[in-house]
């Protein structure tokens, strides 16, 4: 009588599980190794002390498994062994939700506390994964009445072969049941917290793959029969309806030369993945570099590519070297007794220039020597196996001041000739000003004392602010604007001299300093014509009416003044000419 009731259990659990799969949507039959026999071992209560011998055990078989992992039960759970998912993440497993606390009986629980439940998991699974993913769930003893269904938004995943690992505790009776109750779409019901159960695993996991059994996620044994999985349903295996589609492919790496370096492009053959890479040897996640396009490299690169699915479930990893093309060094300028001298520090490289303003090709003038430049003189580095370098344009202001980053074409080029040959602005190194850089409080300050023609500060130079040294290049002119009242400190009795000047900011120094030389500040501007007009300080107000009054600021574009836009150094320029003009 016992052995026919187990008989009778076996085919109901057997017939059981097909149920739940008619809610399912199926894509449409793909005959594709129709033959192959597909199973998915599950791992519940866990992380414990033996899932790292269970994922020894699994990587050695090629074998991939899904772990209903609880946040924290007892000794074992995410909580107390975090570092673990990374390794399942890492070795092609999925991750999945077993909830919390393992609340029993878990459809006695009301909506609120279930879902709490499972949203505490998914977010320690999302963190371990790097992103959000459509997470599966396995309720505490399966339990599927009450608010469950309706509640936990996920795929609701139960079994179809019950080895009772957690009531018999022993290998042999693990490994037995499993076998008994193998089937082609099964999916396996184990608990890595107990050690008798992963060696009963592991055992049958070598007998089955001897019998032809390929070792899948729960995700990936949906997909390949046809199954997209619904929240709130539930499934316990996934038999063979005639739909059994192949795994995913390893993405491919392809790369092709080019001008600018060498482009290395990812494709991958299977449907709905993403791409992810590192450049390194490292298995890309969800929080890895997304692929969006062909990259552009000049050196030596490793790429490792995988491709994930919505379920987290990834493609076998692409780990390909690139070989770059090396880039030559742009050429080095130097300017002396109206002489350019041109200079490469990549070792062969010749160096080709012309004087018109056109780009330089290996068809310009070669260099041999120093010569008289123009306004724009542009210059190219080039050598055979390498990257042409970038192109170098040399300006010549119209006071003999040479720079490589003010165009003459640029509406601030007469400006910064001016400003440097007056000494009321500097470059920020031998050949350069770099126009685009922002303005600084130390910067905006020393403007105002060269302005002022560099008075003398005495001996009594005030209270110093903690933050100003005394051997600063700004050091004099802060002391000098303080004690005339054209800059003030912070509350903290610090000067910030790094921070950045905002437009109406500077338009409030100048207006105090044209105070301070006794200059006509009389004049205003109705900058109600700025749609931004209400950003304007109140403190401003009058400074910025004055300023575009004098034309000492423009509107940043037709319709607005960006007065809490960050000044920069070619406004600056362009400020201090027109300032200049007015005394």
């Amino acid at each position: 009588m016992k052995k026919r009731l187990t008989a009778l259990l076996l085919m109901l659990a057997l017939l059981v599980p097909c149920l739940p799969l008619a809610a399912a949507a199926e894509d449409t039959p793909v005959a594709a190794s129709t033959n192959t026999k597909l199973i998915a071992f599950t791992f519940d209560d866990g992380p414990s002390t033996y899932t790292a011998t269970l994922l020894d055990g699994l990587k050695a078989r090629g074998a991939k498994a899904t772990f209903f992992m609880n946040g924290t039960n007892g000794s074992h759970g995410i909580v107390n062994h975090k570092d673990l998912l990374t390794r399942m993440r890492d070795e092609g497993h999925q991750l999945a939700n077993h909830t919390y606390q393992h609340l029993i009986p878990f459809d006695s629980y009301g909506a609120s506390t279930i879902s709490s439940e499972v949203s505490r998991v998914e977010s320690l699974l999302f963190d371990r994964m790097g992103g959000s993913y459509t997470d599966m769930v396995r309720t505490p003893g399966g339990a599927t009445g009450g608010a469950v269904k309706s509640t936990v938004a996920a795929p609701i995943i139960l079994w179809s072969v019950d080895p009772l690992d957690w009531k018999y505790r022993n290998a042999n009776t693990v490994y037995n049941n499993i076998i008994k109750g193998a089937h082609d779409g099964a999916i396996v019901l184990t608990h890595d917290i107990y050690q008798t159960s992963v060696q009963g695993a592991l055992r049958a996991i070598d007998t089955l793959k001897a019998q032809g059994y390929e070792f899948v996620t729960v995700a990936e044994l949906l997909r390949r029969r046809g199954i997209t999985p619904q929240n709130g349903v539930v499934y316990t295996s996934a038999p063979n309806k005639g739909t059994n589609l192949p795994a995913y492919t390893a993405p491919t790496i392809t790369s092709t030369p080019g001008d600018n370096g060498v482009s290395v492009t990812f494709s991958t053959a299977d449907k709905g993945l993403t791409l992810y890479y590192t450049t390194s040897t490292a298995t890309p996640h969800l929080g890895s570099q997304k692929y969006t396009g062909p990259i552009t490299i000049t050196k030596d690169t490793t790429f490792t590519v995988v491709g994930i699915d919505k379920y987290g479930t990834r493609t076998p990893v692409t780990t390909k070297t690139v070989a770059g093309i090396p880039p030559t060094s742009a050429p080095t300028v130097s300017y002396e007794n109206g002489l350019l001298t041109l200079s490469c520090a990549t070792a062969g490289a010749s160096i080709y220039y012309t004087t018109d303003g056109s780009t330089p090709t290996a068809e310009s003038t070669p260099y041999t020597g120093p010569f008289a430049p123009t306004t724009t003189t542009k210059c190219i580095a080039m050598l055979s196996g390498h990257l042409n370098s970038p192109v170098v344009t040399c300006t010549l202001t119209k006071y003999g001041r040479l720079f490589t980053d003010v165009p003459a074409e640029s509406w601030y080029y007469d400006s910064v000739g001016e400003v440097v040959e007056q000494g009321l602005m500097n470059g920020t190194s031998a050949y350069t000003f770099s126009p685009d850089t922002v303005v600084t409080r130390a910067m905006l300050t020393t403007v105002l004392y060269n302005l002022a023609g560099k008075p003398e500060v005495g001996d009594n130079l005030g209270y110093p602010y903690a933050d100003v040294d005394a051997n600063a290049y700004y050091a004099l002119p802060v002391y000098w604007a303080r004690a005339n009242g054209l800059v003030t400190g912070y509350n903290d009795e610090t000067f910030a001299p790094n921070d950045t000047v905002t437009r109406e900011q500077a338009a409030v120094l100048l207006y105090r300093l044209a105070n301070y030389l006794g200059m006509d500040t009389s004049a205003r501007a109705d900058l109600s014509v700025y749609t931004d007009a209400a950003q304007v300080s109140a403190y401003a107000q009058e400074a910025m009416q004055w300023a575009v009054a004098s034309g000492l600021l423009n509107g940043r574009t037709a319709t607005t003044l960006a007065p809490q836009g960050s000044a920069t150094r070619a406004e600056g320029a362009k400020i201090l000419t027109s300032f200049t003009a007015l005394t």
